[in-house]
């Protein structure tokens, strides 16, 4: 149901049928025994919020505390363990062995794997499940589970995706909506820009103010700030985009440190997750406008991963240019290591930054379920713009593919 993109209808079964799971007396217990289920198991119940311990894992390793090689050659477990390893927690050592373990013999497949399993392996490896955009992944699992057969589920998924489509494409056409005679004082650069932001935030304020019959939401915090405007939130991404520009016209490579306190705001995210709160948010409570304007950690993290990843896909060609603000020309002077070196460290910087955001599955947060998916989803749609370069600056055949995918063309079934 998840992976045809289905979950959200059904958010309600999956949490009645996991406590059953988990339940005295649960006929689940056989399925654990094997890699394949247990891996699956913890994945998904931890990616629902419940606790599991990565102690599960225990049980596939030896005296020496390594995962056992003979495990090695099923090529399922293996991909099932490497899909659960990607919503480790800060500090869970396990199951860092077991990326390792599984990234290693899944490079190494037999070449009688079936081509299905193969292609499956390939695609886990670019870029794993739990990082992936829902919306892309409901479509390629559509289209695959349609080559074996159709289905009911298959033509409710169809149906499904090809509506959330027309949304988009509403959205979009708002978007591009203009009142010419606003912005004729303005460089041609700057209309499309300022725009978007005249129509969409004003949409927004209206719609809120429409929901909320023009209630405040008192906020009293140590700042001394009354409320909390999505003002501040431009206000300090400009902020950041002027200390990038300082550098760059000083020539100044920062420290690394110094540039991720400045990237993470300056790559937007903090303002698109602050805007997405307002306009989803049923009723907003005093500790989540009071995290909105601290800038939670909720915050934080997808930002800076949507920095991180920007800044490998577009490093090469701003190292070329001269430019200063990247986080791999600040890995290389500070740490006097080479390019590639430096693209590792910013690698695991990533890998960081998701262990941190992943406790928000199962710990408590001050925001409700729906505002983390955001987050996470924001965190996704980073790494899917720049996976395969920079999708924004320089796109490429496959980047426009993904686009006509996502919004353009509706998925079928296989005749």
């Amino acid at each position: 149901m998840e992976r045809l993109g289905l979950g959200d209808h059904f958010e309600e079964d999956i949490l009645r049928a996991l406590r059953r799971c988990l339940s005295p007396g649960a006929v689940h217990k056989s399925i654990d025994k094997s890699l394949h289920g247990a891996a699956l198991s913890f994945r998904i119940l931890r990616q629902h919020g419940f606790e599991v311990s990565q102690d599960v894992f225990k049980m596939f390793m030896d005296g020496s505390g390594s995962f056992m090689k003979t495990l090695g050659g099923d090529v399922q477990g293996m991909l099932s363990l490497y899909e659960a390893s990607h919503l480790a927690f800060e500090g869970e050592d396990i199951l860092q062995k077991a990326r390792t373990f599984a990234i290693e013999h899944l490079q190494s497949l037999n070449p009688g794997v079936s081509k299905d399993l193969q292609d499956q392996v390939k695609h886990e490896l670019e870029l794993p499940l739990h990082r992936r955009m829902p919306l892309l992944e409901a479509r390629r699992s559509i289209e695959a589970y349609s080559r074996r057969g159709n289905t009911n589920l298959l033509e409710l998924a169809v149906t499904d995706f090809n509506t959330s489509q027309s949304t988009l494409q509403r959205d979009l056409q708002e978007m591009l909506r203009w009142d010419l005679d606003a912005v004729e004082g303005l460089p041609g650069y700057m209309k499309l820009c300022y725009l978007a932001l005249y129509n969409s935030v004003n949409e927004m304020a209206y719609e809120t103010l429409k929901r909320d019959r023009g209630k405040r939401h008192p906020v009293s915090s140590e700042s001394g700030k009354s409320d909390v405007s999505v003002v501040s939130q431009w206000y300090d991404l400009c902020k950041a985009f002027l200390q990038e520009a300082k550098w760059i016209n000083s020539k100044i490579i920062p420290g690394v440190e110094e540039y991720l306190n400045n990237g993470w705001a300056s790559s937007s995210g903090q303002v698109m997750l602050t805007h997405a709160y307002f306009l989803s948010s049923p009723g907003m409570r005093k500790e989540e406008l009071e995290s909105l304007e601290q800038y939670d950690d909720l915050l934080r993290l997808p930002s800076l991963i949507f920095r991180l990843t920007n800044d490998i896909a577009s490093s090469s060609a701003e190292i070329e240019r001269g430019e200063t603000t990247n986080s791999i020309r600040c890995y290389m002077q500070e740490k006097g290591v080479s390019e590639t070196e430096a693209r590792q460290c910013v690698t695991e910087q990533i890998d960081m930054a998701w262990k941190k955001m992943n406790k928000y599955m199962v710990h408590h947060s001050t925001f409700d379920r729906s505002f983390v998916r955001m987050a996470y989803n924001l965190a996704r749609m980073a790494h899917c713009v720049y996976q395969d370069g920079d999708a924004i600056g320089a796109p490429d055949d496959q980047s426009w593919s993904r686009v006509h995918s996502l919004i353009i063309e509706p998925v079928s079934l296989a005749p």
